[in-house]
């Protein structure tokens, strides 16, 4: 396997193949297609993975700790979002002028629009020392009024590319708020009803 999935498995291998020998991969899908030329006998890989290569799974559930997640990505050429579900997850790249405060100004487009931050996290990028990409995903879906605003404040003052929205394995984290309400409240002012 993959190293890092070989140490999430360690202890199953352990106590349920002693003799054993591990083989490292260069990935999950690469331990899958290890097996598939048969140059190993079995992979620590997907689901997937093993479906789209005609392999048998040999056992599930192995991780050494239950629960664990492994998150896996599929890339593909841009394509229509896929529909909201409810419980959905949104993923995007910041890129931010190096300058302070540049990274707590995207960030508050999100509170201010009590959107939950399920993972951040920065990378650096190879044009000049100091500067840094930031992966930002959050809970909702870019159907979501609110999330697609957040969105439209990233894109007017910053870089901001879209990963995609999907529906997630587990609804953690609240959704993000409606503002269907702050929509009926300006269209009745425009009509000149409503408290002013």
């Amino acid at each position: 396997g993959y190293p890092h999935a070989g140490a999430q498995v360690r202890g199953w291998i352990s106590e349920n193949l002693p003799q054993a020998e591990v083989v490292l991969a260069s990935s999950n899908a690469g331990a899958a297609l290890d097996v598939q030329a048969g140059t190993v006998d079995a992979g620590v890989s997907t689901a997937l993975a093993g479906q789209m290569l005609g392999l048998d799974s040999l056992a599930d559930n192995v991780a050494d700790v239950g629960g664990a997640r492994t998150r896996f990505v599929l890339v593909t050429k841009p394509a229509p979002v896929p529909a909201r579900t409810g419980a959905d997850r949104t993923a995007l790249v910041l890129h931010l002028d190096n300058a302070p405060g540049s990274l707590v100004r995207a960030l508050s487009e999100f509170a201010a629009r009590g959107i939950d931050l399920t993972r951040i996290e920065s990378r650096p990028m190879r044009t000049e020392l100091g500067t840094y990409r930031f992966f930002v995903d959050c809970v909702g879906h870019v159907e979501d009024s609110l999330v697609a605003e957040a969105m439209r404040a990233l894109h007017r003052k910053s870089g901001v590319r879209f990963l995609g929205s999907w529906a997630t394995a587990n609804s953690t984290g609240p959704q993000p708020p409606s503002d269907e309400e702050a929509i009926r409240w300006i269209d009745e002012l425009k009509h000149g009803g409503g408290e002013r």
